[in-house]
């Protein structure tokens, strides 16, 4: 009995020796901030609180278009599905081959009106009492759209017109407007 007692008292020594202390000491991975968009030094960001889709159209034989836009805080829609307010507002216009709505994909910005192409511009500024925004675009890079749960995850890896790099993730709903 005593040499039964000792064996289970030196395997019990031998697995508390051998076993981790937590499992916090596991690698940890980069932290995806969603809803925020980084641009120029890549210290510079906004955050993006809400979106929305126009209707899917054929502007020609082979470009399907819906356009998107995301928007910052202090934009929002009003009663009449009009932007009210100023801060930050991107707008997206999707080439798909499909006229049954918003595809998911991987698009290339470009300024072609092709299918999976997308022309991406964002103002930093908007102001929509103002009649007139300056739109920076983005003059090359992709974006992905997948579906998340009830909405979407748009992440945006470009580069706009002053070469400066843009990226980010909108992950939300995108409500369809008539």
């Amino acid at each position: 009995m005593k040499k039964l007692i000792t064996l289970l008292v030196m395997a019990t020594a031998l697995i508390l020796a051998t076993s981790c202390d937590s499992d916090d000491d596991l690698p940890t991975g980069p932290v995806i901030q969603v809803n925020t968009f980084c641009y120029g030094d890549q210290t510079t960001n906004f955050e993006t609180v809400g979106a929305f889709r126009g209707e899917t159209l054929q502007v020609s034989a082979d470009a399907i278009r819906t356009a998107v836009t995301i928007y910052g805080d202090g934009v929002s829609l009003n009663a009449m599905d009009e932007l009210e307010g100023a801060g930050v507002l991107m707008q997206l216009n999707f080439y798909g081959n499909s006229t049954a709505g918003f595809q998911t994909g991987l698009y290339e910005i470009t300024d072609l009106e092709e299918s999976a192409n997308v022309a991406v511009g964002y103002d930093l500024n908007y102001d929509a009492a103002n009649m007139f925004s300056s739109f920076l675009s983005l003059d090359s890079g992709y974006v992905r759209v997948e579906t998340y749960q009830t909405g979407y995850a748009i992440t945006i890896d470009g580069t706009d017109a002053n070469g400066d790099e843009f990226h980010g993730v909108y992950l939300g709903n995108v409500t369809l407007l008539p």
